[in-house]
């Protein structure tokens, strides 16, 4: 019987194919626009987490309150540190320099970072060319750097420049480096570049090196940073305070501060899940329009049909029958039209992630729901003229002309 009511209800619809088109419009255009708002969302919040890793978000910078204690780091209590600490791939003091590049006549500001090799891993350096440094570089203080594309280009003019000599000149005294590979540029890299013959190149070498040149001091280490993945963070942000603690012996001090960019990651992450939410429910409101489209239009269809329902109800049709046959109408209209909408929306969405560089990520559960909501639209908004028409008396319905 339900079958029957189905193609009846397709029956009708292909009978006025144009009507039956402006109806769906709506919806069409409600469901694509709320679908492309919350991939491009989704998009937009995958990139921005994945830039954020690709700049140290991975990174926990551990440091002591002098307010509070005289003490400091030193190498031996660091590595302690680090041995005690689950599920982290190393630690490391952080020697960040600025000076500048020198070669060939050209000459370009730079910012070096000092670390172990284990930033390698965590701030998701991926290289084009050659290596990056290892723990024997670091144990010997050898002089060798890695240096991003960017720099590479701006430098030599070309990428592939593994085994070239490279000047560093900071704090007045000129270092020669050989530069043992080239990483892939990160977004830092990228807006540190911008700027013409006033760009800032980055580089990376180990810190033993960087204290080797300058004559730092590797005692009395102020701060240093945990390197760890980030679906370890909360395990690893849970138990560094007491360890540190621990080893440095100022347990119930309140000295130890812990700071992590993973912190503006979730807030950046917040913001975003609040734009999408906002953009979504206004394009959401372009569905209320093409729900009250479906309903306007079955108010005409229930008009124009009036003598069709008087004479089915006079042959025996039931009240519930032509309820039934009403709402499958709407229910179909609004699902094709879901089913067309969620197909231009995918489309459109795919497009705009191309262009601008974002993620293109389709949520199986994001489908489901779309298509609930197209067919839930046409049985909400089909109520009414669905009930009009059931609730017609037949003999006024065959006095109808």
């Amino acid at each position: 019987m339900y079958l029957e009511y189905v193609k009846s209800a397709i029956a009708s619809i292909r009978s006025n194919k144009g009507r039956s088109f402006l109806t769906m419009l709506g919806i069409i255009i409600g469901i694509a626009a709320v679908l492309t708002v919350l991939i491009i969302g989704d998009g937009m919040k995958a990139t921005v987490n994945d830039e954020m890793d690709s700049i140290g978000a991975t990174t926990v910078s551990v440091s002591l309150d002098t307010s509070k204690t005289d003490k400091t780091f030193d190498l031996e209590q660091i590595r302690t540190i680090g041995e005690n600490i689950k599920d982290i791939m190393g630690t490391s003091p952080s020697i960040n320099v600025g000076g500048n590049f020198v070669n060939r006549q050209k000459t370009y500001d730079c910012f070096i970072t000092g670390a172990t090799e284990a930033t390698a891993n965590a701030a998701g350096v991926e290289m084009v060319h050659g290596r990056y440094y290892s723990k024997n570089d670091v144990l010997e203080a050898k002089r060798v750097i890695t240096i991003s594309q960017t720099a590479a280009n701006r430098l030599f003019g070309y990428e592939e420049v593994v085994g070239n000599i490279l000047t560093l000149d900071a704090f007045g005294t000129e270092a020669e480096l050989t530069i043992i590979g080239v990483t892939k540029d990160t977004a830092m890299d990228t807006a540190y570049a911008m700027f013409g013959d006033e760009a800032t190149l980055m580089g990376a070498m180990p810190y033993s090196t960087v204290a080797d040149i300058y004559q730092f001091s590797t005692d009395g280490i102020s701060s240093f940073n945990i390197y760890l993945d980030s679906e370890n963070k909360d395990a690893v942000l849970a138990s560094a305070r007491s360890v540190v603690e621990n080893v440095m012996g100022i347990r119930g001090e309140n000295a130890v501060k812990i700071s992590s960019s993973m912190g503006f990651d979730q807030t950046t992450e917040s913001i975003l899940n609040i734009i999408t939410s906002v953009v979504a429910i206004i394009a959401a409101i372009s569905l209320l329009v093409g729900g009250i489209g479906v309903m306007n239009i079955m108010t005409v269809s229930v008009t124009e049909r009036t003598r069709e329902i008087g004479i089915r109800k006079s042959l025996g049709a039931r009240t519930s029958s032509i309820l039934t046959q009403f709402l499958a109408e709407a229910a179909i209209l609004t699902f094709t039209g879901g089913i067309i909408g969620m197909l231009f929306g995918f489309t459109v969405s795919y497009t705009i992630c191309q262009v601008v560089g974002f993620s293109f990520t389709i949520n199986p559960l994001l489908v489901v729901i779309v298509v609930l909501i197209s067919t839930a639209i046409g049985l909400f908004f089909g109520i009414y003229p669905a009930k009009r028409a059931a609730q017609l008396d037949p003999i006024e319905a065959l006095r109808t002309e």
